[in-house]
């Protein structure tokens, strides 16, 4: 039977991995430090829990609380299962509603035996899974703000957490060695064609720092060349959102980029990149405003 919960875990998993490209090009709002971590979560939980289905292993669910005999007959057959994927997959939609999965901190305690021979001897994947819990938390339930939320070193850790635990995704095996569709990947070496969103064979960091990023971020050069000089009478207003809109008024190529453009124009403030002189027209007896970018 096809692993029930890999379509879901493959499409969080792609999006980490965009989410955390775009942060590494300079786009590092707290909308996207929250999504990449909540993606990064989702993903390793699910594919954690389809390594648990695919070895057959009832610790990944259990029944909420046997209210009828409906219940135990529910609790019967799923400790009975040989073949947890195939269990779940068809089960109906209210049936599924009566099972409590495993918890993250559990999976944390479990996940040395889970990943088996995929992890060294004697490594420990548990500082980068309770980090990544740690955040997941305060994300959902707690306040964050931005410049504190998900910091470099943070985001560093996670960046080659990810490096790694794509490397077990690579490696690790079911204890039915055989059966080949319970494999994690679905496919052999480096993928190619609509796999190639799921690679994730990058070069560690050492080390990552969030201004850096938009310096070298091509969409801040060229947003930088644009601004250079640009000016403003009357009233200023120097948001994100109307320097971004001002750019695509004058610039309509840039229409479809409203978002990135946004989000770069804003970590520019953030960092203090953004500077806005005040001038005064001698002729005109007005003044102006002018922009400048200290890249």
């Amino acid at each position: 039977m096809k692993p029930v919960l890999m379509e879901n875990a493959f499409e969080a998993w792609a999006a980490a991995i965009r989410f955390c490209d775009d942060i590494k090009d300079g786009k590092a709002t707290l909308q996207y430090q929250k999504n990449f971590v909540l993606s990064l979560h989702n993903a390793v939980e699910l594919i954690m829990k389809q390594m648990l289905l695919n070895n057959n292993d009832h610790r990944v669910a259990e029944v909420r609380k046997a209210k009828n005999e409906a219940d135990a007959k529910l609790l019967f057959d799923y400790f009975k299962a040989t073949d947890l994927n195939s269990f779940f997959d068809t089960l109906s939609n209210e049936d599924l509603s009566k099972f409590n999965t495993i918890q993250f901190n559990e999976l944390i305690s479990l996940h040395k035996k889970l990943f088996g021979r995929s992890l060294e001897q004697g490594e420990s994947l548990k500082t980068e899974l309770e980090l990544l819990q740690k955040l997941r938390n305060n994300e959902t339930h707690f306040l964050i703000r931005q410049g504190s939320f998900l910091s470099e070193e943070d985001f560093c850790v996670l960046h080659n957490f990810m490096i790694r635990f794509y490397k077990i995704m690579e490696s690790w095996c079911p204890i039915d060695k055989d059966d080949y569709e319970l494999y994690i990947l679905p496919y052999w070496g480096d993928p190619v064609g609509a796999d190639s969103i799921y690679g994730f064979n990058r070069e560690p960091l050492q080390i990552f720092s969030y201004e850096t990023a938009v310096r070298n971020s091509k969409l801040a050069k060229k947003i930088a060349a644009l601004l250079n000089g640009d000016y403003l009478y009357g009233a200023p207003d120097f948001s994100p959102y109307t320097i971004t809109k001002d750019l695509i008024q004058q610039h309509m190529e840039l229409s479809s980029q409203f978002d990135e453009i946004w989000s770069v124009v804003y970590m520019m403030q953030c960092l203090e990149m953004i500077a806005v002189d005040e001038i005064l027209d001698d002729e005109q007896g007005r003044v102006y405003f002018v922009m400048s970018v200290l890249f």
